[in-house]
């Protein structure tokens, strides 16, 4: 427990003040294992599911170095609970993120936390939709980092194509026709990475589209194998034979997939229909194509999540068929955008000069942030790239850059692709170039011998690359890198790569053994990275530049059966290791020598020192050496040791370097006896011959492999930790309206290296639409000796569209966990930005909810300013309180009659909207929001409103703007219009704050937009009327982006009563009070005194009375005689 204590004083003590940092290895000897009750799995993955409802979520605790038992676990819960800590689980995406908390459990017998989220709490909607799968991130405790364990949550109820498992197509057995499969295509949901397709490829002998899908990343054993082919069959009339799979790729709303027989295009994934029993597909029609040019042609996608979509945003498709245009062909590079209805060609337009020249479109993508389509050509046989502007979908005819041709005549391209999310532009094929600025220069990445790069996946999350090529080779980079590293050769055998959600790098292939046929093996990035040794076997002679910083040049091969072996890009970034002693880190490489014996070089900062040949190997480092010019017709020069010392040259000194400081360095290549030797310098111009030099002033150093290659190249460790000060996702969306303004920094900490670089720029910003943004800059050196940049973003323009701003940490090793982090700005509407009126009074959400009854018993401050509305209730209308005419009714019962329906024009008006078609209130199904919304959209469910008493006489209006959190304050430019939504006018707006400037814009705006204008500042509002007055209020276009509004409503209470009613009480009781006034004159004018006239009144009723009871005492007497 003390430990335990120790460990959290630390980690609050050692937490970054703000913002994340990230590349910072934490040893931690614990994690969570986490899954949901629909997802249950036997790996230590966390794959969480999102159902209908609520997420449920246990946690437990485990040791790696311990057995996972559920002792151990109820120990790992009791220490922790004890201490007063329980997990937290970070829900995030690129636009939300929320942090909640599991409960305490002490419970006999209980050795997890759970937890249990209403959906609600983590998205309302629940329409098929593209969503971003969320990453989720636990730890014991929010903040202090302890035992961070990454997962992911997908949304099973939204992601689209999830929603067509089991109608995809016809369930089929895989396992029989395995030996006939001859290559694999793998496809994945833009948004979710978890749900992918895997299509086989078979041969001429199994006809055919056969496909799987998963929802856990190939994760569990479960992949859901459909023949497509009736599907296909449908369109085509049955007439199918020769049906086979070209290619698949899977959009945000469409599957779309090339066969034999043409491209077919999916119905809208969104719209599943129950009485659609299996999907549905549609061929364009592109005529003069045959099946061997379907077998060639190739489908191009630039991969982008749609979630959120702006209405700018649709996704585009290029078809590419790889073969020189014929007379009966439109084209051989089509493209279209969702729904497809029409495909443009995308043959860049040519200049008369180049009419007669024979070209070839290799692969055609669309650059969404520079809305331009991008064509890379082969062209009497050189690459070359043509970039243009997208005018109404249609390609413009002048190139927006001139063409790029590729430097290198070898290159032969084979793709392009933008990775996701950023605009860093690749293409490919037996070599691999990277363009920053769309297409207008590309620079080389790596050169491949005899080998073409055929495959590619992408990361979001992690940024990183995976190029497969056609030997099975396997190369590894990260978005924006100019340096790559080889993971493995698997020469020979089928197989797909494919990054999981997280980043999680997995090795697909083909096993009949296995429940669903599939065997995924999860590839450490890492260990492969660490254990890959890209040395070769050549000579290296070693040559000072300063104490920090060495040349290598590789001599060629001594032995004529041993190849050559150069330095090359690959090299770039790794470390250099010796044996013996010593390492560095590879800045640079040559592949231009001064001699021709050294056939490249590299730069290496020196890390460790390489210790020198002692003296018990070489003996001759003990002699005084003298070096001779060379014998004619040889470039080779003499080394002369003191015949008289016994210090001699070895055999074993073949292929190392002489070093001697000040002057170059020489590698041995013969040893002719004793005292004499031959060698090659490094720089010829550097040497100085006829002189002796003592035995301390001249070195050996072993770099050659007579005696065994001692120095290998590996990928180096991290060097560099960076820190986001903003606290967001490494792929965060930021919107920013029309005037706003972001800022970012970021702090990059070099850690081991071999020296302060003051005089690099650690960090690199790339701008994919600089056009778009005012982006600024600033960077220094601090205190710390880190690099720091700020990074200021403001709109420019009032044009919408989106650009990337990446951060690349220039000489991050690929080990580093982030090397590149991108964010993407919105110029546009942020969805999580609204308007909202401020209440003059605060009134609680129970006191909306609450039912009348409450009030008696129980009345809160803020139920008094509440007033229930009657059942099925309509505002009153300009012909009075009993005539209404709105087509909005409140607190709708529709079991009960409609209130004040006397009229005809109360009858014939007047709609549900919530409850249509319903019996009953219950059947309406009005949640908790809809009740409390002021919004028209849910007036039926509408039970309360705001209460004033007449007459309100001008109440303060005050709106707030509330964006991802912030909220300010209404003002100017956010000029606004009120309306009343039931075409009530006994209503007055009025300001105080204006100015001339603002009363100019006012009527300049008044007189294009037609209606009347208000200043949000000041404003008040009277109400002359009675009951329910609902009001719209709405930011005119121009101020934002956003078209704002809210709505508010106010029952006016307690009115006069309503005309003629007042007038006609007021007459009567002038005419009472006038005709008692005018008999008291009459009585006063004539003496006439009241009381004197009610005596004589009251005197002959009592003598009526005796007269009555002597007449009744009379009858009596008779009677009884």
């Amino acid at each position: 427990m003390e430990l335990l204590q120790i460990c959290l004083v630390l980690a609050a003590t050692f937490k970054l003040s703000s913002g994340v940092a990230y590349n910072i290895k934490v040893e931690a000897n614990s994690s969570f294992s986490c899954y949901t009750e629909v997802f249950r799995n036997d790996t230590k993955a966390i794959k969480l599911f999102l159902p209908k409802y609520k997420l449920e979520v246990i946690c437990h605790l485990y040791d790696y170095n311990k057995p996972d038992t559920k002792e151990n676990r109820r120990k790992n819960l009791l220490l922790y609970t004890s201490a007063g800590l329980a997990p937290s689980i970070q829900i995030f995406n690129s636009t939300y993120s929320k942090v909640f908390y599991f409960k305490m459990s002490m419970g006999e017998d209980v050795d997890s936390w759970s937890i249990s989220i209403a959906r609600e709490e983590i998205t309302y909607n629940t329409d098929i939709a593209p969503i971003e799968e969320w990453f989720v991130k636990f730890n014991m405790h929010h903040g202090l980092n302890m035992f961070t364990t990454e997962g992911t949550l997908l949304d099973i109820m939204r992601e689209p194509i999830l929603q067509w498992i089991g109608k995809l197509g016809t369930p089929v057995d895989i396992t029989s026709k395995l030996h006939r499969m001859i290559n694999t295509t793998l496809t994945k949901s833009p948004c979710a990475s978890d749900a992918a397709i895997l299509s086989l490829i078979y041969d001429a002998a199994v006809p055919g589209v056969v496909l799987g899908i998963t929802d856990t990343g190939f994760m569990s054993r479960d992949t859901k194998w459909y023949n497509l082919s009736d599907n296909i069959c449908s369109v085509l009339e049955d007439d199918c034979a020769g049906l086979a799979l070209v290619d698949v790729i899977l959009i945000n709303t469409r599957l779309i997939i090339l066969t034999t027989l043409g491209l077919f295009i999916s119905e809208d994934l969104r719209y599943p229909s129950e009485s659609v029993k299996m999907l549905r597909f549609k061929k364009p029609t592109l005529c003069g194509f045959e099946m061997d040019d379907y077998l060639r042609a190739r489908i191009w996608y630039s991969r982008q999540c749609l979630a959120n979509r702006e209405k700018e945003e649709v996704d585009y498709v290029g078809l590419s068929f790889n073969k020189e245009k014929t007379l009966s062909q439109e084209s051989t590079c089509f493209y279209s955008n969702d729904s497809f209805t029409k495909w443009h060609n995308c043959l860049p337009h040519r200049t008369p000069a180049e009419r007669a020249i024979s070209r070839r479109v290799v692969s055609f993508i669309v650059d969404y942030e520079q809305n331009t389509g991008i064509a890379i050509l082969y062209q009497q046989s050189r690459a070359l790239v043509s970039v243009h502007k997208l005018e109404g979908n249609e390609l413009k005819k002048q190139r927006k850059f001139p063409a790029f041709w590729f430097p290198d005549p070898d290159f032969i391209p084979f793709g392009m692709f933008f990775h996701p999310g950023s605009h860093f532009l690749y293409a490919y094929g037996n070599q691999v170039w990277i363009s920053f600025d769309g297409g207008n220069v590309f620079i080389p990445i790596m050169k491949l011998e005899n080998e073409t790069i055929v495959e590619t996946d992408t990361c979001v999350y992690t940024q990183a690359i995976v190029f497969v090529s056609d030997k099975g080779t396997i190369f590894y980079t990260k978005a924006g890198m100019q340096k790559y590293a080889r993971l493995r050769v698997t020469p020979g055998v089928i197989f797909s790569m494919y990054f999981d959600h997280l980043g999680s790098l997995n090795y697909i292939s083909l096993n009949s053994t296995s429940a669903d046929d599939i065997s995924v093996s999860e590839m450490d990035v890492q260990t492969l990275l660490k254990g890959d040794d890209l040395g070769f076997n050549a000579a290296l002679s070693a040559q000072y530049v300063t104490e920090e910083q060495m040349i290598f040049c590789n001599h060629r091969s001594l032995n004529p059966a041993v190849p050559d072996g150069m330095f090359n890009r690959l090299h770039i970034g790794k470390a250099f290791e010796y044996g013996p002693g010593g390492s560095g880190v590879i800045s640079k490489v040559f592949r231009k020598t001064i001699t021709g014996y050294f056939l490249s070089c590299v730069l290496v900062d020196v890390l460790d020192r390489f210790p020198v040949e002692l003296k018990a190997a070489s003996p001759a480092t003990s002699n005084t050496i003298t070096i001779m010019d060379p014998t004619p017709g040889s470039d080779a020069y003499l080394f002369q040791l003191d015949p008289s010392a016994v210090h001699i040259f070895k055999a074993t000194d073949v292929e190392k370097t002489v070093v001697i400081p000040g002057m170059s360095s020489f590698l041995i290549t013969q040893v002719l006896s004793q005292t004499q030797a031959l060698g090659n310098a490094v720089m010829p111009n550097q040497v100085i011959v006829n002189r002796g030099i003592p035995p301390e002033q001249w070195f050996l150093y072993d770099f050659g492999t007579t005696n065994g290659r001692k120095w290998r190249i590996i990928v180096d460790i991290c060097r560099y930790t960076i820190q986001q000060f903003d606290d967001l996702p490494l792929h965060a969306i930021e919107y920013l309206d029309i005037g706003s303004q972001l800022q970012f920094s970021f702090r990059v900490t070099p850690v081991n290296v071999a020296y302060q670089v003051f005089h690099r720029q650690l960090m690199r910003v790339v701008v994919g639409r600089p056009t778009l943004l005012d982006v600024d800059t600033t960077d220094y050196w601090d205190d710390s000796d880190s690099y720091v940049i700020h990074i200021t973003v403001q709109s420019r323009f009032f044009e919408q569209g989106k650009t990337s701003i990446a951060v690349i940490i220039r000489y991050a090793s690929l080990i580093c966990d982030v090397t590149t982090i991108v964010l993407t700005m919105k110029n546009s509407c942020s969805y999580l930005k609204t308007m909202h009126y401020i209440l003059p009074v605060e009134i609680s959400e129970e006191d909306w909810l609450s039912n009348g009854s409450v009030y008696k018993h129980n009345t809160t401050e803020g139920s008094k300013f509440l007033k229930s509305l009657p059942v099925n209730y309509r505002p009153p209308s300009v012909l009075g309180i009993a005539v209404p005419l709105t087509e909005n009714f409140y607190n709708v019962d529709p079991s009960k009659p409609r209130m004040r329906d006397y009229f005809s024009g109360s009858k014939a008006t007047g709609k549900y909207k919530q409850c249509a078609n319903k019996t009953n209130r219950a059947g309406c199904k009005c949640t908790s929001n809809m009740k409390v919304s002021f919004s028209v959209a849910f007036s039926d469910c509408k039970e309360k409103a705001l209460r004033m008493k007449f007459p309100v006489i001008k109440l303060p209006l005050y709106f707030t703007v509330e964006e991802e959190g912030r909220s300010q304050n209404m003002t100017s430019p956010y000029f606004i219009t009120i309306v009343e939504v039931n075409n009530r006018t006994n209503w007055r707006v009025s300001g105080t704050n204006l100015t001339s400037s603002t009363i100019k814009m006012k009527k300049l705006l008044e007189h294009v937009l037609g209606t009347e204008l208000y200043n949000p500042e000041g404003l008040s509002i009277s109400i002359m009327g009675s009951e329910l007055f609902h009001f719209r209020v709405s930011t005119i276009p121009g101020a934002s982006f956003c078209n704002l509004f809210d709505e508010f409503q106010i029952y006016v209470d307690d009115p006069p009563l309503a005309f003629p009613g007042q007038y006609l009480i007021s007459t009567i009781t002038a005419v009472a009070i006038g005709g008692i006034i005018f008999m008291a004159f009459i009585l006063h004018v004539y003496e006439i005194q009241i009381g004197t006239i009610l005596k004589k009144l009251k005197r002959n009723k009592v003598a009526s009375k005796g007269s009555f009871t002597s007449v009744s005492a009379t009858s009596t007497e008779i009677s009884d005689n």
